[in-house]
């Protein structure tokens, strides 16, 4: 195979060569892993790049606690890779203290209506080690008229 054939191959490659892993965990303070913390909501909910974000960003002993899904890193990688492209996501908050970031968002994409998700990630130094997550649907024949976002 000649040289220039395999050019495309590691043009595509590069990303996931060239990216910096924060796992396994190394000391950080506060600051350090909120920037790290916004990384991975811009690569996971903005570029919509489930493997970079969670090869970066995430624990292979990932943690999970949703009880419809399984713990694990790349069990989390295979479930999310085809349908998390698919979902539209509106931030509505994003915050990090005390080893924790949290996102509060609109999707939409899952069913004919809007959820308000609540997903939140505990940090051990730069390196997301857990997840719990909550959903709450619209529904047309909601009595409180304020509305979820």
């Amino acid at each position: 195979m000649r040289l220039i054939n395999l050019l495309p191959l590691v043009l595509s490659l590069l990303p996931l060569i060239s990216s910096k892993s924060y796992c396994p965990p190394k000391p950080a303070c506060e600051e350090e892993q909120a920037g790290i913390w916004n990384e991975f909501v811009d690569e996971l909910y903005i570029k919509k790049n489930v493997s970079l974000a969670f090869t970066t960003h995430i624990d292979s002993s990932y943690i999970q606690h949703n009880p419809f899904a399984p713990s694990g890193r790349q069990i989390a990688i295979d479930a999310l890779t085809t349908i998390w492209p698919t979902l539209n996501s509106t931030i509505m908050h994003n915050g990090f203290s005390n080893n924790t970031g949290f996102l509060h968002y609109r999707g939409d994409g899952g069913g004919p209506y809007p959820q308000a998700i609540m997903d939140i990630f505990r940090f051990d130094g730069t390196c997301i080690m857990e997840h719990w997550d909550v959903y709450q649907s619209w529904s047309p024949n909601f009595t409180n008229p304020r509305a979820l976002f």
